[in-house]
């Protein structure tokens, strides 16, 4: 269920520029794969008229829900997740501004996941038809989500790898980089410094271990001079040793 705030926001917010408007981020998200027509942005700008506002934490749709509507993020940051009865939750993917979960909607029945805001958020549903009829009409939109959805499941791999064989640091640098190279390419972060909205409980569930350990390794970061975490601001102070020591 989304709740509406007054609340602040993160700071996520696209630069002034030719593809504003509602459906910007996913405009440049879109274009880094295909060239967009004017009617194609006028088409995309179309998918944000259910737009609301929702605050940090909050569930979208849960596990098992009907698949109704995707998810266009256009300001903060969101995830999708799986959660045991247990209550443990390992996040699975991050979901920035531009990001539409999911281009696959005419496919799904129901949910087999969660999905949830981790910041403040602005967030755009898109009914099942609105999303067929923009897949039917635009060739070029079309394969731009495609390509996008292939670049998310290269990224679920390296994610799943990195759960699988790499040590605690390495898997919170990969988080740290994601956030920071994808905000970076639709003009919402520097090369390396950006907005980073997230609790270190949310690290610890996308990085599948204790808060503990998470604050161990965010100190042994800040000594080594590798990152500067102030706030909810993040800086990548050394990108070749912090690429070294990613494993990659």
């Amino acid at each position: 269920m989304t709740g509406l705030s007054g609340q602040p926001g993160t700071g996520l917010r696209p630069p002034p520029g030719p593809l504003d408007g509602m459906a910007g981020p996913l405009s440049r998200r879109l274009g880094l794969h295909v060239p967009l027509s004017g009617d194609d942005l006028a088409a995309l700008s179309q998918l944000a008229v259910r737009e609301t506002v929702v605050v940090a934490h909050t569930d979208l749709v849960r596990q098992g829900e009907p698949a109704e509507n995707a998810f266009l993020v256009l300001e903060g940051i969101a995830a999708r997740y799986v959660q045991r009865a247990s209550g443990a939750r390992q996040i699975l993917a991050l979901l920035l501004p531009g990001d539409l979960c999911d281009p696959d909607l005419a496919h799904l029945e129901r949910w087999d996941h969660g999905i949830a805001t981790l910041s403040h958020c602005r967030i755009a549903r898109v009914p099942r038809a609105a999303l067929e009829e923009l897949i039917a009409t635009r060739p070029a939109v079309a394969l731009g989500l495609r390509r996008t959805k292939l670049e998310a499941e290269a990224r679920s791999r390296a994610w799943l790898t990195a759960l699988g064989i790499g040590l605690a640091t390495e898997r919170l640098l990969r988080v740290f980089r994601e956030v920071i190279d994808r905000m970076h390419a639709v003009g919402l972060a520097e090369r390396n410094e950006g907005p980073l909205p997230l609790t270190q409980v949310d690290m610890a569930e996308c990085i599948g271990t204790s808060t503990v350990h998470v604050n161990r390794v965010l100190q042994d970061l800040r000594r080594s001079g590798m990152v500067e975490l102030k706030g909810n601001r993040l800086r990548l102070l050394d990108r070749a040793g912090l690429d070294a020591l990613s494993g990659e």
